[in-house]
C-alpha cells in the first residue's frame, strides 16, 4: 500500500479494505451527521497497514446534546448496531456525560465494537481540532495527529502501544512536524530514543 502525504490529507493507494476498515467507514458515515470525530488509539496504525488484531476502535466526539444523541442512537439502532452498556438512550448520554465510553457493535456481535466518548482533557480537544484526514478511494475518516498519537502511544507504555508508535513514526519520520512530536512528548513525560524515536 502506498500514500501520499499532503498537510493534513494523507490519501492511501491501492488499500485493499479489511472487515475492520470496513466497520469502521460504515460508523463514521453514520456519526459525522451528528457529531465531530476523531479516531484514536490502535486502529491508527492499523489503517495504514501494521498487522494487528483489536477488539475495539476508540472515537472521540464533541460534546452533542441529549437530542442530537437520540438520533444518532435512533439510526444506529436502525442500521442493525446495538450498544452494549444498556439499551436506554438517557442511561447512555448519562455515562457519556460522566466520562465513561459507551460501546457500539454491530447486532450479535460484541467484537470488534465502538469505544466512543466525549473530548475531556485538553490533549483531546487538540486531537479533534487538529486532526487528519485519511482518504482511500471515495471513503475518508478523521485521525488523530500522527505527532500526538506517537507520543501518547509511548505514554501508554505496552508493547503493543509501542510497537504501533514505532511503526508510525517510521512510516511518517520525513513528514512529522518534530517540534509538536518533542511538545507533545515533553507533555506527557515519554522518551522514545529506547525505541528508535529520537528527536
Amino acid at each position: 500500500m502506498d500514500f501520499e502525504y499532503n498537510g493534513k490529507n494523507i490519501s492511501l493507494k491501492n488499500k485493499v479494505l479489511s472487515k475492520l476498515d470496513l466497520f469502521v467507514i460504515d460508523f463514521v458515515d453514520i456519526l459525522t451527521k451528528y457529531a465531530d470525530y476523531v479516531v484514536v488509539s490502535g486502529y491508527v496504525s492499523i489503517i495504514f497497514g501494521r498487522s494487528r488484531g483489536t477488539e475495539d476502535i476508540d472515537i472521540l466526539i464533541k460534546k452533542i446534546d441529549m437530542e442530537t444523541f437520540i438520533k444518532l442512537n435512533r439510526e444506529l439502532i436502525g442500521k442493525q448496531y446495538w450498544f452494549l452498556n444498556a439499551d436506554n438512550p438517557g442511561e447512555l448520554y448519562g455515562m457519556l456525560q460522566d466520562g465513561l465510553a459507551v460501546r457500539i457493535a454491530v447486532k450479535e456481535t460484541v467484537i470488534p465494537n465502538i469505544e466512543l466518548k466525549f473530548v475531556k482533557s485538553d490533549l483531546d480537544r487538540i486531537s479533534l481540532r487538529e486532526h487528519m484526514v485519511v482518504k482511500t478511494g471515495k471513503h475518508i475518516i478523521n485521525i488523530s495527529p500522527l505527532e500526538l498519537q506517537i507520543a501518547f502511544k509511548l505514554y501508554l507504555g505496552s508493547d503493543k502501544d509501542i510497537e504501533d508508535a514505532v511503526y508510525l513514526y517510521d512510516i511518517f519520520s520525513k513528514y512529522l512536524d518534530i517540534i509538536k512530536l518533542k511538545q507533545y512528548m515533553s507533555i506527557l513525560k515519554v522518551k522514545g530514543a529506547d525505541y528508535g524515536i529520537d528527536v
